[in-house]
């Protein structure tokens, strides 16, 4: 299992990856103006995640993929309810990953 080296702390790929998944989860919900969700779910990694530079970024890169994504393959946004309860599952996965 590989980890990332950060001072006082280390991340797993299976941590990294609940947080790139938040992270393809806001590309989609900021392109469809899903504000509420963005804002879920930041507030979450703020109280959920060690306070290390390298976190935010995985997200906000990942963000910025699944936005990019999302206009050139010129999809629709997916329906309310339904992307509520894919952030909630992400947000859990969190919860038990960190």
């Amino acid at each position: 299992m590989a980890l990332i080296a950060l001072p006082a702390a280390a991340v797993t790929e299976a941590q990294l990856d609940t947080i790139k998944s938040l992270g393809s989860l806001n590309g989609v919900a900021l392109k469809c103006r899903f504000l509420d969700e963005t804002n879920r779910m930041k507030e979450v990694l703020v109280k959920t995640l060690p306070k290390r530079r390298e976190l935010g970024l995985a997200f906000e890169e990942q963000t910025n993929d699944s936005f990019l994504k999302f206009i050139s393959e010129g999809q629709n946004c997916p329906d309310r309810l339904e992307f509520s309860h894919n952030v909630d599952a992400a947000i859990k996965a969190l919860g038990e990953a960190f």
